[in-house]
Order: structure tokens, then sequence, then C-alpha cells
């Protein structure tokens, strides 16, 4: 056996294929018209076992036989027999996604409301908690609403978000401005608002939350401390995801959208808006040179500038400017 075939061996398993029934038909593809015993000439396949598997290859369309003694057998094209067996297994998953609807449909008639438990699902671990994040992203259909602030675990990009919005799925995210502290978190957002996020900034976002579909909600147990990110909840249709569904929205209302200019290695002018935007964002000096990549020297000679520029002598007075800017 080659090393490509050795390789591919076994790939046929995901349409219901054995791998000695492959290993048969990838022979026969290249020696047509061979008998059972030429098939198997030179390898430790029995005769019972042989006959077994050229049988089922038969009842899935991937070998016929001619008439005579001894019979001889000829592969299907593989295009037409393995696409036929790709058509039949998508039918299979397509009815059991059905019929888990429909138990799910079950399930919720005769568990709803029994226990609290049907309403709040306690999730405890890291791993568990991410595991179901990653469930509910994957899951989104329709819309994500999210809260996102510090502290993180692991990498800040999320490629089930990219995913996500690939799909069409609208994702709204309100960054607490502290996040904008974290080092490479300016570099995240942008691109999730490159690839068609909708984000806001506001210096009061309570806790992380994502809420999928308006249908299930995620957030930590706790609000503080070392254990924040080792127990969440998860939220069920009930009035309580309607109170934080209601309670997003408020919130989204009176954030500051996150321009679309905080792009890096931006020429001054719009490196201006940039310096606009993080100041609104309540970040400090030292916090927008870092997020900027400059020194905190020149963070402070832009800001003079702006200032001087809009005729203001003072932060407060900036502050009141910028917002009437960033609102127009």
């Amino acid at each position: 056996m080659s090393t490509r075939e050795r390789r591919d061996e076994g790939k046929l398993s995901v349409v219901g294929v054995a791998p000695l029934d492959e290993q048969l038909y990838r022979r026969l593809l290249t020696a047509p018209g061979s008998t059972l015993a030429e098939l198997t000439a030179g390898t430790e396949i029995g005769a019972a076992r042989a006959r077994q598997a050229i049988a089922r290859l038969e009842r899935c369309g991937l070998v016929s036989r001619r008439p005579g003694v001894p019979a001889r057998f000829v592969p299907a094209p593989p295009d037409v027999a393995v696409g036929s067996l790709i058509a039949h297994r998508q039918d299979e998953l397509e009815r059991a996604r059905l019929a888990a609807e429909s138990l799910l449909a079950d399930f919720h008639r005769g568990t709803r409301y029994e226990h609290t438990s049907q309403v709040v699902e306690l999730i405890s671990g890291q791993a568990a908690i991410n595991q179901r994040a990653v469930q509910l992203m994957r899951s989104a259909e329709h819309e994500v609403m999210m809260f996102d602030k510090p502290p993180y675990v692991g990498a800040q990009d999320n490629p089930d978000e990219m995913d996500a919005l690939a799909r069409g799925v609208r994702w709204r995210a309100i960054y607490s401005t502290e996040s904008l502290t974290e080092p490479g978190q300016l570099a995240a957002m942008t691109a999730f608002r490159g690839a068609g996020e909708q984000a806001r900034l506001s210096p009061v976002v309570p806790t992380k939350l994502v809420i999928v579909d308006r249908r299930l909600a995620l957030l930590p147990l706790g609000v503080d401390g070392p254990d924040v990110a080792e127990t969440a909840v998860l939220v069920h249709p009930s009035s309580m995801l309607s109170l934080l569904m209601t309670h997003f929205d408020g919130v989204w209302e009176r954030s500051i959208p996150f321009d679309q200019h905080l792009n890096g290695g931006q020429p001054p002018a719009k490196s201006e808006q940039r310096v606009l935007q993080l100041l609104s964002a309540g970040l400090k000096d030292e916090a927008i040179a870092r997020q900027l990549g400059i020194s905190l020297r020149t963070t402070r000679r832009w800001i003079s500038h702006v200032m001087a520029d809009r005729g203001v002598t003072t932060r407060f007075q900036l502050g009141l400017v910028v917002a009437r800017e960033l609102s127009t």
C-alpha cells in the first residue's frame, strides 16, 4: 500500500464504510474485474471476512459483480457511489436533527418549571463553562448580545464570533471601558468591528454576559473575587431572561458607539479620532498611550492639540465637546 493510500485509508468511515470494506474497494479501483481471491492476495484477510466485506460493498452500491464463476467484481465510479452515500448520510443527519427538536419540545413540556434548575442551570468549572459558551455561540442563528469586561482567560480572538458573523448573525457587544486597558484588546475589537460586529463602550458593565437568539443567557454567578470564572449560570426562557435582555438593551442605548476608524497605522487625522474615542471612554493618558502604541509624552501632546483645536482649556470641557461630536 502506498503512503498516500495509508494516509487516505479510513476516510469513508464517515459515510458508513468499514475500513476493511474500503480497503477492498480501493484495491478494486486499480484492478477492476478481480476475483475475491485476487483482491485478498498478499493480505491477511480471511476468505469469510472478505465475503462479508464484498457483500456489504454490494449492498451500499460501491461494487457490482459480473456473471460467471468465479465471480468477478467491478467498482462503481467513486464520484457517483460515494456521493450517493454522502446524500444518504445527510438525510439521516437531518432526520436526527428533527428528532432532537421533537425530543427537546417533549422535554420542555414535561419539565417546564418543575424545578428551578429548568430555569437556571448551574455550570461549574472553567472548562465546562467555556464548552457551554462555545456551544451557545455556534448555535446562534439570528443574534448574539454580549457584555464584555476583564478578566480575560486565554486568547482574546474569538473564531466562533467570526464564524457567526460570516453566517449573517447579528452580533452586538458592549465593552467595558476598562477592557481597553488590556494589551491587544483594541486590536481585537477592531477586527471584530471590521467583520461586522456592532460594538459600543460603557463605563458601567456589571458582568460578563452572552445572550443567544433571545432564548438562552450565560453569565458568571459571582461578580468579583478569584473564583468568579469558576461558576456560571445558564438562564432559560423566563422572566429572568427577559430582565437580562431589557437591561442589555438599556445599557446599549446609553453606551458610546465604537467608531469604525479605530484602526492601527492610520494617518494623524484619524489618529486624532482614535484619541477622541478613547478619551470619551474614560481612559487615562497612560492607557491611551498603550492602546495607540505611542509614548506618554506623544499622547499628551496629541491631547493638548485636540484641546487647542477645539478651543477648550480643561479635560472636563473637552469631554463635553467630544460627547457632542460623537453623538452627531
